[in-house]
């Protein structure tokens, strides 16, 4: 009996120090996570600060420049609106342009902006981080995540009950790209992104 009640009281300190020294490994997991997250953070200040300092004193495409860029039609859809010139409160210079397919009821809008300059360099960093972290999530309305698409990283909405995309990400590290098309699947989007030669913009760039 003696043998059984002396084994017992052995498990259970075993079970305790096993216990301890898992809650030990656990909060060492969580505190090299937390080193190793802090050096992400760190090393990714330090990109943003250097980007900012390239594009600060860049000079910003004029506005006809952006307005020459913007084709006429994407595939079936023709250009029905377009708007260029300093916009937003920060007055950034930005170009934006509504395509149709009216027998489709399909819609393709494309704003971009221009981070050069010292107000569009800080936008310029802060939108470019959007595609270095990798994220997913889904609901009965949208799915939402990072992609990756012919070397091209955004952020990426799918509405799914109205058939909705919409996708954000920097080109070049410098141009802000959002993309919002109605009654159109993220494959097909992305298709008409490639028929945008955003490479275009970059050949422009003094």
């Amino acid at each position: 009996m003696r043998t059984i009640v002396k084994w017992s009281m052995l498990s259970a300190m075993l079970l305790g120090l096993n216990s301890c020294l898992g809650e030990a490994k656990e909060k060492l997991d969580r505190a090299k996570e937390g080193i190793t997250n802090t050096s992400n953070l760190v090393k990714e200040a330090r990109n943003v600060e250097g980007k900012i300092k390239k594009l600060k004193d860049a000079v910003p495409l004029s506005s006809d420049e952006l307005k020459g860029w913007l084709p006429e039609k994407l595939s079936d859809m023709q250009r029905t609106a377009f708007k260029v010139g300093p916009m937003g409160m920060y007055k950034v210079n930005s170009v934006e342009a509504t395509y149709e397919d009216a027998a489709n009821e399909k819609k393709f809008k494309v704003s971009v902006i221009d981070g050069a300059g010292p107000i569009g360099s800080t936008m310029a960093a802060g939108f470019g981080m959007l595609g270095n972290y990798d994220m997913e999530e889904e609901d009965a309305l949208k799915h939402r995540q990072t992609v990756e698409v012919k070397g091209i990283k955004a952020q990426q909405t799918y509405m799914k009950k109205s058939n909705d995309t919409q996708l954000m990400f920097s080109y070049d590290e410098r141009f802000l790209v959002t993309i919002n098309a109605a009654k159109m699947q993220p494959d097909e989007t992305w298709a008409l992104v490639h028929k945008l030669d955003l490479s275009d913009l970059t050949d422009m760039v003094e």
